[in-house]
């Protein structure tokens, strides 16, 4: 698939994973942001969730992705959607702040943001991205609609409930993952980043 078919279809999805519960914005990052996708690419999504229901927006991302064949697995790569990295609204620095960090943000392009939660983003993180030499790149993003239907301002003791039991389950999942206890992994668990990198490129990472 050439580069601008992969937007295409990663806008596509974006804007039906928008639907699921706990998603608040869908940005695209990786290789296809920064239109030098190959034929072999994946599509890598960067996801803000609702504070409190972050496992819950995982969980549903993960499904439907999976229920409709679109997950990237080992086997299945080329022009599957990755969406490896979450983090909340609340919360919207990045920790992990380096040279790779800096480049792979500052080609985001938000797909589906309703909340207009880019224009955040960017303010949280243009500091330490500027530190490494790189910026932000202007997107007005595209037209999207709110999330119908699950939106709220406070989350009910129902989705803390769901949120509490999708945590746990998809925490003893992700620890019986042979991947797991790589060394130098990258992996963040917990109410505010989700992050499952077993095999990190920032040591490896050069612009040139």
């Amino acid at each position: 698939m050439t580069n601008e078919a992969l937007l295409k279809k990663a806008l596509f999805w974006a804007n039906i994973l928008g639907l699921a519960p706990g998603v608040k914005a869908i940005f695209l990052s990786g290789s296809v942001a920064q239109n030098r996708a190959k034929e072999t690419s994946d599509i890598d999504f960067f996801l803000i969730a609702k504070d409190g229901q972050i496992w819950t927006a995982r969980f549903f991302v993960f499904g439907i992705l999976k229920f409709f064949w679109q997950m990237r697995t080992d086997d299945r790569h080329a022009g599957k959607i990755c969406p490896n990295h979450f983090i909340t609204d609340t919360h919207l620095q990045i920790r992990e702040q380096d040279a790779y960090s800096a480049n792979l943000f500052s080609h985001n392009i938000p797909l589906y943001d309703p909340c207009l939660l880019y224009k955040k983003f960017v303010q949280e993180n243009e500091v330490w991205v500027h530190s490494f030499g790189e910026q932000f790149r202007p997107h007005p993003g595209f037209k999207t609609s709110p999330n119908p239907g699950w939106e709220c301002k406070k989350i009910s003791f129902f989705w803390r409930w769901i949120e509490s039991c999708l945590q746990y389950a998809q925490m003893e999942k992700i620890k019986r993952n042979h991947d797991y206890r790589l060394p130098g992994a990258k992996i963040i668990l917990d109410d505010h980043e989700l992050r499952f990198h077993p095999r990190p490129k920032n040591k490896s990472f050069s612009k040139l």
